[in-house]
């Protein structure tokens, strides 16, 4: 009887020990992931690697923002969803190449609309800034402008009404100040006017000439640094593998 006892107990400590040791093969999902070779592969944040990955992705049930960046294309994203234990999908990530058109003739409409389309935001915000900042100050300046001609054209009428010779020269410097203010305003409506324009031509020919180009062919893994709180993101928490490729830029 106490053999017995002492084999039941053995048997009921090795399958405890088979529950702790096994949860990732009884509770976990599985995402295959494929598409075009380089192309990153970014799970809720943390990237996994370059495309194609060397196995698919083990991850415990649940929801996941997949995301995907090649040069060239525009950036992919979206949601997968791996309600239950053992869960099998696979998740093709289509790319979609950027046009060249599309960059520098947006820059027509907005300065910097173009860089923002390509993926480099902070050339975008400057040009934004740039165009917004000069069209403003045009504006201003024409304003004023028209305001200094107002004056200018009403101490003209004075002067010519004007029969005191003092009177006279008395409006006479008043207008010729008058003028010299809307010329002044008139050269900072021209400044902000080229200021814009300028903007505007520089984000094209930056958009022309620094089109990125597609590239094409797996680049090194990336070695994965933070661990993704997931009981089941064993497989790729450290990526040390690195694929032989080529790249194609045009």
């Amino acid at each position: 009887m106490t053999f017995c006892s002492h084999s039941n107990f053995r048997r009921l400590l090795a399958a405890l020990f088979l529950l702790a040791v096994l949860p990732a093969a009884v509770m976990a999902a599985t995402l295959d992931v494929t598409g075009p070779d380089g192309a990153t592969v970014v799970v809720d944040g943390h990237i996994m690697g370059f495309l194609p990955l060397s196995k698919a992705l083990t991850l415990a049930p649940g929801e996941y923002e997949i995301t995907s960046e090649l040069p060239g294309y525009l950036p992919f994203k979206t949601t997968v969803a791996l309600p239950e234990n053992r869960d099998w999908q696979r998740l093709q990530i289509r790319l979609i190449p950027m046009s060249k058109k599309t960059a520098w003739s947006s820059n027509i409409l907005f300065a910097g609309m173009g860089q923002h389309y390509m993926g480099k935001s902070f050339k975008g915000y400057l040009f934004n800034l740039l165009e917004a900042g000069g069209l403003l100050t045009a504006f201003a300046g024409e304003i004023q402008r028209g305001d200094y001609r107002k004056d200018y054209l009403l101490l003209v009428d004075k002067y010519d009404q004007a029969i005191n010779p003092d009177d006279m020269e008395y409006y006479k410097g008043l207008a010729e100040q008058a003028y010299s203010d809307m010329e002044e305003m008139e050269d900072l409506r021209n400044t902000g006017l080229m200021i814009a324009g300028g903007a505007i031509a520089i984000s094209i020919l930056d958009a022309v000439f620094l089109f990125p180009g597609v590239e094409v062919g797996p680049g090194d893994v990336p070695v994965q640094t933070g661990a993704i709180d997931s009981p089941f993101f064993t497989d790729h928490n450290t990526i040390k593998t690195i694929h032989a490729g080529f790249k194609l830029g045009f």
